[in-house]
């Protein structure tokens, strides 16, 4: 069983058109990112985390070319990086997809993703929608007084 994060756009007032929307991420160790680490930022358009790689590179890069950092350190490194982007690649992706005006909605435990859609659509239109409220018949009641003083000065304003 894998759990799927769901996140979709806040539909405003049509939420079958945000449920069309909804995309599904598989939580976990993201196996892809650890061995394309870059290819795979770049596929799944998160520009931030890439430009953060592409510096620290770049730095590692100049280190090892300036004799600061021996290549075994920097092979290290950049195998850091990749196990870094494997373990976070999820949160990476999440992260980007609330930036983007998709909030975490929902979280399905199924076997594949195609049993996780059926069970969070089901689910999400099996949900009542909120009744619209009703303009108010009546105008608000007038605000109270104050109440009286309590303590040693029964009389406000002595």
């Amino acid at each position: 069983m894998a759990i799927y994060a769901v996140y979709c756009a806040a539909g405003h007032g049509e939420p079958e058109k945000a449920l069309e929307r909804a995309r599904f991420l598989k939580l976990g160790f993201c196996w892809a990112a650890l061995a394309f680490g870059p290819l795979w930022l770049i596929a799944h358009r998160l520009w931030r985390p890439l430009a953060a790689w592409l510096v620290g590179a770049a730095l590692v890069g100049a280190a090892a070319a300036s004799g600061f950092l021996d290549g075994a350190a920097a092979s290290w490194l950049y195998a850091l990086s990749a196990l870094y982007l494997g373990a976070e690649g999820r949160a990476l992706q999440a992260a980007a997809l609330a930036r983007r005006g998709r909030p975490l909605v929902d979280v399905v435990c199924a076997a594949d993703e195609p049993s996780a859609e059926r069970e969070f659509f089901a689910r999400a239109l099996a949900r009542p929608t909120p009744p619209r409220a009703a303009a108010p018949s009546q105008p608000p009641p007038p605000p109270r007084a104050p109440p009286p003083v309590v303590g040693f000065f029964p009389e406000a304003g002595r």
